[in-house]
């Protein structure tokens, strides 16, 4: 939750009033932490945080963690409970959430980032990526920037109400 609470407040920070933070939407495909919606599009974001060197090919993700000292301690996959990689994690719901929108008339592609936020995070060898990668909230806040506005206040409304009412469906309880 840390990294999660540090995204937020720098997004809220720097981005206008013309840009949501949407927080914990879920599909049956899984969970985004963060969607960021406003006039230059949706960027959905993953969130690590990971004292550690990441590596990734395509879909692998493993990490490096050195102590203080820079002795190599600990390697490994990254992986959630169910095997899948913070690209998988975070592409399989943005691609339902993708279908969803364009289903209802908007034909957007949900910009994706996994973002590392330990202050000690570090990106290794990374290649094939299906995601952009990021170590600070910046990143994102200059994707958001640099991309051309491609929605209207009216369409961010109403894809804001989209993604709302689809994760409340998700949160209903079964019967």
């Amino acid at each position: 939750m840390t990294g999660e609470e540090m995204v937020a407040a720098s997004l809220g920070r720097a981005l206008s009033d013309d840009w949501v933070l949407l927080r914990g939407y879920r599909n049956s495909r899984g969970e985004i932490d963060q969607l960021v919606l406003g006039p230059n599009g949706l960027v959905a974001i993953e969130v690590k945080y990971r004292n550690a060197t990441v590596h990734c090919d395509g879909d692998d993700w493993s990490f490096d963690k050195y102590d203080r000292f820079g002795n190599l301690v600990e390697q490994g996959t990254i992986s959630d409970r169910r095997g899948r990689s913070p690209s998988v994690q975070l592409n399989e719901p943005a691609s339902l959430l993708e279908k969803l929108l364009r289903d209802h008339g908007f034909r957007i592609r949900i910009e994706r980032v996994v973002l590392l936020t330990h202050p000690r995070s570090r990106l290794g060898t990374c290649r094939n990526l299906t995601v952009r990668l990021a170590t600070s909230a910046d990143a994102v806040i200059g994707l958001v920037s640099a991309a051309p506005p491609v929605l209207d206040e009216q369409q961010v409304g109403q894809i804001q109400q989209l993604i709302v009412r689809d994760h409340r469906l998700r949160r209903r309880p079964s019967r």
